[in-house]
């Protein structure tokens, strides 16, 4: 029985600085990157990926997957939108020579105004309005959770703001400043909550050590229900939320 020649595995490989091992990560859009220190030859980075093909398709296919359940926004009327882990329609209205177009929830809808745009030019306006108004949310979910929770833990966070990572939810940093992802107003309130007290809990552990996770554990019991809620459904917010930029920042 002859057998069957597979395609070798497309990737990019990216710099790295300071890494001391190879690194491989299926990205969203199916694409593969890998990061390696410069001592390392293309045939072990070759051979490297060559190992993982089956983990690789198989990441490649649930991303896929997750595309055919979650297409790319239209923006259009009557379109569902996540918000608080609701599914809110859109409700859009264009209004001639409004200059910022602006987003609200009302009456259980978000409700979009946006003067006369078609086509790209809508899809970047009405994205970057919705993108606000989740920021918004975020920011002040993110401060109700930490006004609670910072004096059981006694601390004290430094600057907290809300921004468009790519790929974290949160981080903190040695200085104390915390970063939140403002897709987390997609979610509901309770995995918000797990990541901002996550981010906390890293002001006084930085690692993911067990004493990290018995502090998270200490202020939220469930916290693993909620962490496995955010592994469950994280990739398909990121999917749902990849929308065209207008060029502004959260």
């Amino acid at each position: 029985m002859t057998a069957t020649l597979t395609e070798p595995i497309a990737y990019t490989l990216l710099p790295s600085k300071g890494r001391k091992s190879v690194f491989l990560r299926v990205n969203r859009d199916g694409t593969v990157t890998v990061r390696a220190p410069r001592f390392v030859s293309k045939a072990y980075i070759e051979q490297f990926v060559a190992k993982r093909s089956g983990w690789i398709t198989e990441k490649q296919n649930y991303f896929n997957q997750l595309l055919t359940l979650y297409p790319p926004k239209e923006f259009k009327n009557g379109e569902s939108f996540q918000f608080l882990g609701r599914n809110l329609r859109l409700r859009l209205r264009h209004i001639a020579g409004l200059k910022i177009p602006t987003c609200r929830i009302e009456a259980g809808r978000i409700k979009l105004l946006l003067n006369g745009r078609a086509g790209a030019e809508l899809k970047a306006a009405a994205s970057g309005a919705v993108r606000n108004l989740y920021a918004r949310h975020t920011a002040l979910r993110t401060a109700a959770f930490v006004r609670r929770h910072s004096a059981a833990l006694a601390i004290k966070p430094g600057r907290i703001s809300v921004v468009g990572q790519k790929k974290r939810w949160g981080s903190c940093s040695r200085k104390g400043d915390i970063r939140i992802n403002w897709r987390l107003a997609m979610m509901p309130p309770a995995v918000v909550e797990y990541i901002i007290v996550h981010e906390l809990c890293h002001l006084k552990v930085h690692d993911h050590s067990l004493k990290f996770w018995s502090i998270v554990k200490s202020v939220l019991p469930d916290y693993e229900t909620r962490r496995a809620w955010l592994r469950r459904h994280g990739p398909a917010v990121f999917l749902m939320a990849d929308w065209p930029s207008d060029g502004h920042r959260p």
